[in-house]
Order: C-alpha cells, then structure tokens, then sequence
C-alpha cells in the first residue's frame, strides 16, 4: 500500500468528519469515499456465521435498495464478492452478461437508479466480514488510481469495524472495583500469543482476532480467552483450529 496515498485517504476521511463536526466512523468514511473515489454512493454490508447478513449505513437510498436485493434475492456483486474474496468492479450493470450472471438482480438494480457497481471485500485473512459496495447512476469504469483508493478506504473501514464492534463488546463490561479492565488484559494478551503464533504484527494480529470474533458471533473477551486457555488456535490464514 502506498504510504501517499494512504496519508491522502486518511486526510481526506479526518477532514471531511471534523467539517461535518463528527468523529471519524465506519458511516463518515462511506460518506467520504464518495468524494475522494468519485460514485454516486457507498454501502456497507456486514456478513458473518449467523445469517445472510445486513447493512450497516448507506450514504443514499439506492445504497440501501442494492443491500435489500442482495438481501432478498442472493445474487448481484456484493454477494459475490464476499463468497470469492476479491473485487467484483461491474461498470455497466444492465448488459446481457450480467443478466445472465445476475437474473433477478440486474433488473431490479437497474430500474433502482444504479448503472454501476464496484463492490470490495472486508476481510482478514481467510476470514470474510463484509464489503464495501460503490455505485454510479451512470456506466463507466473506475480508474486505476480510483480502484487503489477503493482498497485503501475498504482496508480503514475494516479497521474502523472491528475497532466499533471491540468497544461495543468490552465497554459494555462493568470494570471491577480497582479500575481495571480483566477483559482489556485478556485481549492484550491473547493478541500477543496470536503475534507470536501467526508470526505477524501485534496491530496485526488485533485484527485477525477481531474479525475471528466478528465472524463466529462470539464476543472478542470470549475469543481471547479460547486463544488464552489454548483452546483455540488460529493459523495464518485465518482458519480456526478448536483444541
């Protein structure tokens, strides 16, 4: 990953949240990649173990829609992103090929008011959490340097995720009475055994703990203490290996 173009993504989603006096989430970043990539909207889609997933924001009402037919239908490029784990970029929607491909899906995303669909996996390793899905109200490609800042701003929403849904888990937890968190210590620590076991970065590992979590519905205290009390085991491609 480029470091300028990752400094010029993180700047434009700081600067655009404080303009709009709000923190920087997983919803301003959508709202930002429409203005730094150029579509018309941005949608983003969570996946896991307990269903057929949901959508977590959208930035307009066709957003919306896609993630209702996606939802309803089981087809179209969010659906098939997050099954292959690779970019599905469709620059015009309504052709023979993707009627084809998408029968159901095409029609009615069509007749939503998108032209255009770029969708790109959330994910971590093996493991699948999601996409962040772009749309057009007209046909046309994205360019090269467009698709990089894709990956890039997908890559910050799946930090800024799984950053939202680890607090979510622990400050919900009621600290004991000296201050301090057990739960916080137990997830330092089995971060560090991930570190040491998948032979990657403590902020790497964070991650690829958090999105096990995420995926299996489990919470990220509850994980930890399976990594902890070794039984379980993650492997470097983010597969699980219960004890």
């Amino acid at each position: 990953m480029s470091g300028e173009r990752l400094a010029k993504a993180l700047a434009h989603l700081a600067g655009d949240a404080a303009a709009r006096g709000i923190t920087t989430s997983t919803e301003s970043a959508c709202e930002a990649c429409v203005v730094l990539i150029g579509v018309s909207g941005a949608q983003l889609t969570l996946m896991n173990g307990t269903g057929r997933g949901e959508s977590r924001y959208s930035t307009n009402e066709i957003g919306t829609q896609l993630e209702n037919l996606r939802f309803t239908l089981g087809e179209g490029p969010c659906e098939d992103a997050v099954r292959s784990g690779v970019p599905v970029l469709v620059e015009e929607l309504d052709t023979w090929e993707n009627r084809q491909r998408w029968p159901l899906f095409v029609p009615a995303a069509s007749a939503a008011g998108a032209r255009a669909a770029f969708a790109f996996p959330l994910r971590s390793g093996a493991i699948r959490i999601g996409a962040l899905v772009l749309h057009r109200t007209s046909p046309g490609p994205l360019t090269p340097d467009q698709v990089y800042d894709a990956h890039i701003v997908a890559d910050i929403i799946l930090s800024l995720l799984l950053d939202e849904l680890t607090r979510r888990h622990l400050d919900s937890e009621v600290p004991p009475a000296d201050g301090v968190s057990l739960s916080r210590a137990e997830v330092h620590q089995a971060t560090g055994m991930l570190s040491v076991q998948m032979g990657v970065s403590m902020d790497e590992a964070l991650v690829r703990l958090r999105a096990h979590a995420f995926a299996h519905d489990q919470s990220v205290v509850d994980v930890s203490r399976d990594i902890i009390g070794r039984r379980l085991r993650l492997s470097p491609d983010g597969r699980s290996d219960p004890r």
